[in-house]
């Protein structure tokens, strides 16, 4: 099913790579430093790597694509990047100015709908919440109680709903009504305190789940009954986002990062970079959030 052979094809020592996604129309990788805080974008997945320094902000939780360029879920706010002129335009901020939250994974489902989760700063407190947000600006809270919102990530029938509980060691499961609302929440998948964290979530057209593994430093697929059917080993402990890009679909990107320069500068651990290997179950396009104007 997997070729076992990782390569690097970007080297930007990443502080916390994220968010990693493939453009469908672009064919071209994007992704974040959160720390950066930096945009990347790498066309074709392979070769020369442009990077934006978003300087007015100290993070970067995530970033999705847009019919008016990204939209990224910066520290304290939700705001419109166009990556031919460098600017940001404020967009929304459903958690009201809080500073003792940030904003952190997002996606666009199949339908077209914004979600975006936030993380508790002093990594203690459960009092992040997972918000759908629409093309207007307004936000639900779909979820909360939790200290860090990751994934999410969404069946190829765009009817289940799948949420790494990062702290809780677990992913979620909700059904996803055509109106956007959840319901049913169980857990699809338990996580052991020595496999790391369960961080970036994208599921492949078979319907399976792949999760990175914070600390794990692996990658694990599970079907979508919730039974663990492959765990991937990844030559950098900190594996964060992941996602499926290439021709075909069939090339598996992976973001990472480090904890210390000791770690960093080890020469058997990738972190920072970005890796890739081949699948040979394809993924799903990336949807693409449509405004309705602009604001």
């Amino acid at each position: 099913m997997v070729n076992l052979d990782w390569q690097i094809c970007a080297q930007t020592h990443d502080r916390l790579g994220e968010s990693i996604l493939w453009h469908p129309l672009e064919n071209a990788l994007y992704w974040i430093d959160y720390y950066g805080p930096f945009v990347h974008r790498q066309k074709g997945g392979q070769g020369p790597v442009e990077s934006w320094k978003i300087s007015s902000f100290e993070t970067i939780g995530s970033l999705v694509f847009a019919n008016e360029g990204l939209l990224l879920a910066m520290d304290h706010g939700l705001h419109l990047f166009d990556p031919r002129t460098g600017s940001t335009r404020f967009f929304a901020d459903p958690k009201g100015a809080r500073t003792d939250l940030a904003y952190n994974d997002s996606k666009v489902d199949r339908a077209g709908r914004y979600w975006v989760g936030t993380l508790s700063l002093n990594e203690t407190d459960a009092n992040g919440s997972f918000y759908q947000v629409s093309p207007s600006g307004k936000a639900v809270i779909s979820d909360g109680g939790f200290v860090i919102c990751n994934g999410p990530a969404f069946s190829p029938d765009n009817r289940r709903l799948y949420f790494s509980d990062s702290v809780g060691q677990r992913i979620l499961c909700y059904d996803l009504g055509e109106d956007g609302a959840l319901s049913g929440r169980r857990i699809f998948h338990e996580f052991s305190s020595d496999e790391g964290l369960p961080d970036g979530l994208t599921v492949d057209s078979l319907g399976n789940v792949w999760c990175a593994l914070y600390g794990g430093a692996k990658v694990v697929c599970i079907d979508a009954d919730g039974t663990l059917a492959l765990s991937l080993p990844v030559p950098a402990t900190y594996p964060t986002s992941l996602c499926f890009g290439g021709p075909g679909l069939k090339t598996m990107f992976v973001t990472t990062g480090w904890n210390t320069l000791e770690e960093a500068a080890k020469s058997q651990d990738n972190g920072g970079s970005v890796l890739r290997h081949t699948i040979e179950t394809p993924g799903i396009p990336e949807p693409i959030l449509r405004f309705l104007s602009a604001a």
